[in-house]
């Protein structure tokens, strides 16, 4: 802000300062113009006075060369015989006795001198209306740095009027913000609390079934929805949180996929996994975990029920990317499908914002394509643990392509 403000007086004072030298070289020079034309006027009477009662050339001629304009070769007499003396010739200006007196102009040297003096005062002016320029402007930058260094606490500041209402506004939307997530939080928590009584009842009819492979299903989906809903819980209280640590993403994949391989197989879905070595990112298991489940929860949900699904893993410099691909129609909309909230499929759009922040979180990025199964792919790059990996850029962006 300093530098804006010392560019404006900068411009403003360097104006009025070309105004100045301009004004003050023209009007020097035309006084020295004058000047010169007054001891022309000069000359040229003291000449005539002496035509005025002599015609005698040796007079004439001497006081010719006592003048300026006469030493300088500029004045010269014509006299009613026609005799010249002197040199130079020019515009008549004075006559007498039949004799006339000529004078060419002389040659007036721009005043170079007068003008530099004028420049270093007008420096000096110019510097000086630069500092002086700033102290009105000191209370502004002093309001302007309190509000710059008060994020996330109240904002305290002495200075003008209309600083003061926006330091009161900022107040006043922080304090609503902190309002707005307060309730958030606490809704949650009620929502979440109130999962658990269902939950808890769920359980106790999943065991009720009995044995076999539907029977496992149903206490397995109960189970992850269970430690999603203490996730979320344990989310509300950030305090008391564990470090997020690190994770293997070929083994969560593959720990995830026991799940929904089965659900692949009710449903008829050819489904390929290729997890490859190990490959750790700096993620909690669960975190990961919920990421896969969102990405294969929108395969599932928004592709037709025979439609192939590809869970892969790769390593490479430093990046661990997670692909998962289908065969369905792919995204309608790409350019909002990374939009919290907005999908352009019928949905919340909350999975596709899940992945992502995950991805982000390492580094990373997330792309959205058209993948070798004809539908969409979803590739997040993570940033491997431990590694030293150039920054990943743009952090989130979408392609949508022809068949690669």
């Amino acid at each position: 802000m300093r530098s804006v403000i010392t560019r404006a007086l900068l411009i403003a004072a360097g104006l009025v300062t070309v105004v100045f030298l301009v004004t003050a070289g023209f009007l020097v020079f035309t006084h020295a113009a004058a000047v010169a034309e007054a001891a022309d006027q000069r000359d040229a009477a003291a000449v005539a006075a002496v035509l005025a009662v002599s015609s005698n050339a040796d007079d004439i001629r001497g006081t010719i060369a006592r003048t300026s304009a006469g030493a300088a070769g500029r004045l010269s007499v014509v006299l009613a015989d026609g005799t010249r003396l002197g040199v130079g010739g020019g515009t008549p200006v004075a006559s007498a006795g039949g004799a006339v007196v000529s004078i060419r102009p002389a040659v007036v040297p721009f005043p170079f001198g007068a003008v530099f003096g004028v420049l270093g005062i007008s420096a000096v002016a110019l510097a000086a209306a630069v500092w002086l320029g700033h102290r009105p402007f000191t209370p502004v930058l002093d309001a302007l740095r309190v509000l710059a260094s008060a994020a996330g606490r109240r904002v305290r500041l002495r200075g003008p009027k209309e600083l003061e209402a926006l330091a009161a506004s900022i107040d006043e939307a922080s304090e609503r913000t902190a309002q707005l997530l307060a309730k958030e939080r606490e809704m949650i928590a009620d929502v979440s609390h109130r999962l658990r009584t269902p939950l808890a009842a769920l359980r106790l009819d999943a065991d009720a079934v009995g044995s076999g492979p539907v029977a496992d299903r149903i206490r397995s989906a109960v189970s992850t929805l269970g430690h999603d809903v203490d996730r979320i819980i344990q989310a509300l209280q950030p305090e008391e949180r564990e470090s997020a640590g690190t994770c293997d993403v070929a083994s969560v994949v593959e720990a995830r996929m026991k799940f929904w391989s089965a659900h692949a197989a009710d449903q008829g879905r050819m489904l390929e996994v290729d997890v490859g070595e190990p490959a750790w990112v700096p993620l909690a298991p669960d975190a990961l975990g919920a990421v896969v489940d969102a990405l294969l929860e929108n395969v599932f949900r928004h592709t037709p029920a025979a439609a192939p699904v590809g869970v892969s893993v790769v390593r490479h410099a430093g990046w661990v990317t997670l692909v998962v691909e289908d065969g369905g129609t792919g995204v309608a909309d790409p350019s909002s499908a990374l939009h919290r909230g907005s999908s352009g499929g019928g949905s919340t759009g909350l999975g596709l914002d899940i992945a992502r922040a995950a991805a982000e979180a390492t580094g990373g990025t997330i792309h959205l394509e058209r993948g070798r199964l004809g539908g969409a792919r979803v590739r997040l790059r993570f940033g491997e643990a431990n590694s030293h990996h150039s920054p990943a850029s743009p952090r989130a962006w979408r392609l949508w392509r022809g068949h690669p």
